[in-house]
């Protein structure tokens, strides 16, 4: 079975499986006849690492990505890098951490400055921050949050959609829990 596990250098903090980490020989055994093989991260090739507790699943967790989904599947395809999709995940402690499709390492959702690893804009790190307070608090995302329209709405979205990209990543948005009901899309 394998373990989630998170790089322990500071600037990597790859998060991924045990059975993700690369296999390299080392070298220090290799002039002596010996086979020995060290397993390192596949990002930065730091030998240390820790294990990561399971997340804990909740309805509100599940709502939350599946609007991460249903972002990632339309448009520009935010959250999703070759086929990786970004997640939620709520920890032990009541914290959320965004696991970055990109970087694919933990980001803490709480801090308010800037945060690390973490690869989009302002506009969609405060989307993930209205996830993560439907998350801890309940508070439901408008639809306004989804491809929010420009001054002028015949220039698409500040996402950079056009009109019809906009609008069917709101009508599948407005189908969930997560999204005040009532709403137009």
């Amino acid at each position: 079975m394998s373990q989630r596990i998170e790089c322990s250098r500071r600037t990597c903090r790859w998060t991924g499986e045990n059975s993700e980490l690369s296999k390299v020989l080392d070298p220090k055994y290799s002039a002596k006849s010996l086979t020995v093989y060290n397993y390192v991260c596949p990002k930065c090739g730091s030998k240390s690492y820790y294990e990561l507790p399971e997340p804990i699943i909740t309805e509100r967790v599940e709502h939350a990505n599946a609007l991460i989904k249903v972002i990632s599947e339309h448009g520009r395809k935010f959250f999703d890098h070759k086929g990786t999709i970004a997640t939620l995940e709520l920890d032990k402690n009541g914290k959320v951490w965004l696991i970055d499709e990109y970087t694919k390492a933990r980001v803490y959702t709480q801090y308010n400055g800037t945060w690390r690893r973490f690869h989009h804009g302002g506009t969609l790190r405060d989307l993930v921050c209205a996830m993560r307070d439907y998350i801890t608090k309940g508070k439901k995302l408008s639809i306004e949050w989804i491809a929010p329209a420009r001054c002028n709405p015949e220039n698409g979205s500040i996402w950079g959609y056009d009109k019809e990209a906009a609008a069917a990543v709101r009508a599948a948005a407005a189908q969930l829990p997560i999204i005040e009901q009532g709403e137009q899309a």
